[in-house]
C-alpha cells in the first residue's frame, strides 16, 4: 500500500486527523511530509496532529485533535466527556482530556490536561471515534467539581437513557473508590438514596416536583408506579407509598389538548373508582406556585389519614 493510501486511511479513521508519528509510521519520509504540507494535503494543527485539506471542521474534530495531541494513551474527560454523552448544561470547549499518570509530560493548547491514576482499560471507550470515558467515571467526575444537585442531574440523565445502571455505577465506584478519588462520597450518596431499582426522572418537570416536595419537608413518593388493586389501571406519576393517594403532574405540552383531557379524566374517574385520592397539579403550579402544590399533598395526606 502506497504511504499516503494508508495515511488517508488513517484519517478518514480520525475525523480527517492524523499524527506526524503516524505519517512517518506508514512511510512518508521527512521531505515527502514537508512536501505534503507546502503542497496544502495537510494542514498542521500542531507540532504532532495534521488535518486532511477539505475534511470537514467539526466540534467533535476539535475534541479528536485535542485527545490526539496530549498523547496516544489519553481521552476526554470531565465537562468535554459529558457534554459528549449529552449531559445537558456541559460544553464540549475547553476541552479537557486525561491521560495516564507519568505517561508524558508534553503540553498541549488546544486542552485543559487532567493527569490520572487507577482507571482501568474498561473504564474508556470510544465515542463516535473519540477516545472518552465511560459515562459511570463521567458521574465521578462530576461529582468531585459540581454541586451535588448538578451532579444528581446528570446522573439521572445517563441512568434515564440506559448509558448507565445503578449495578454498573457501584461497580465503577468501588473499582475506583480506593484510589483517594474527590466525589466518591456525594457519588456513593447519590446511589444510596436511589437503589439498584431506581426510575430516573422522565422529566424536568417530575425532577422539579420532587424538589418542591423535598424542600417542604414533604415525605417523598414512588415515581412512575403502576396503580390498581386487582384490576390494573395505569401507570402513575407519583404514589404515595404508605397512603393510597397518586399525584399526576400535568405539563401543557402533552397535556393541554382537547382529547388528552377527556384521557385525563377517564384516567382519573379509574383511579378513584379503584380508591385512590388523586391530586392533580400543573405545569404551572410546579414550576411557578409550588406552594399550592405542598398545601394539595399535605391536605390530601391530612384526609386520607383521618380517614383511617
Amino acid at each position: 500500500m502506497q504511504p499516503l493510501h494508508a495515511v488517508q486511511q488513517t484519517s478518514e479513521r480520525q475525523l480527517g486527523l492524523v499524527l506526524v508519528e503516524q505519517v512517518r509510521a506508514a512511510g512518508l519520509t521527512r521531505s515527502a511530509l514537508r512536501h505534503s504540507i507546502a503542497s496544502d494535503r495537510f494542514e498542521r494543527l500542531t507540532r504532532r496532529v495534521l488535518r486532511t485539506r477539505g475534511a470537514p471542521p467539526s466540534d467533535r474534530q476539535s475534541v479528536l485533535a485535542a485527545v490526539l495531541d496530549a498523547s496516544p494513551q489519553a481521552f476526554a474527560c470531565g465537562a468535554t466527556a459529558a457534554a459528549l454523552w449529552g449531559v445537558p448544561g456541559d460544553r464540549l470547549t475547553p476541552v479537557h482530556v486525561a491521560r495516564p499518570v507519568g505517561l508524558t509530560g508534553r503540553r498541549s493548547d488546544l486542552a485543559v490536561l487532567h493527569e490520572v491514576a487507577g482507571l482501568r482499560p474498561h473504564h474508556v471507550t470510544e465515542l463516535d471515534q473519540v477516545p472518552i470515558v465511560r459515562p459511570e467515571v463521567v458521574v465521578l467526575q462530576l461529582c468531585a467539581r459540581e454541586h451535588a444537585d448538578r451532579a444528581a442531574r446528570a446522573l439521572d440523565n445517563l441512568w434515564r437513557r440506559r448509558l448507565t445502571s445503578g449495578p454498573s455505577l457501584r461497580r465503577t465506584l468501588d473499582e475506583l473508590a480506593g484510589q483517594g478519588r474527590n466525589g466518591v462520597r456525594l457519588m456513593r450518596e447519590l446511589l444510596d438514596e436511589r437503589g439498584d431499582d431506581y426510575v430516573p426522572p422522565d422529566s424536568n418537570l417530575e425532577r422539579r416536583f420532587e424538589s418542591v416536595l423535598q424542600r417542604a419537608c414533604e415525605p417523598g413518593m414512588r415515581r412512575q408506579v403502576d396503580a390498581g388493586g386487582d384490576r390494573w389501571v395505569g401507570r402513575v406519576d407519583f404514589r404515595d407509598p404508605q397512603l393510597p393517594l397518586v399525584v399526576e403532574v400535568q405539563s401543557e405540552l402533552y397535556h393541554s389538548a382537547l382529547t388528552d383531557r377527556v384521557a385525563d379524566a377517564a384516567r382519573v374517574a379509574a383511579l378513584r373508582s379503584a380508591g385512590f385520592e388523586v391530586v392533580e397539579v400543573s405545569e404551572e403550579q410546579v414550576w411557578h406556585r409550588p406552594a399550592e402544590v405542598v398545601q394539595a399533598v399535605r391536605e390530601a395526606r391530612r384526609r386520607l389519614r383521618e380517614a383511617i
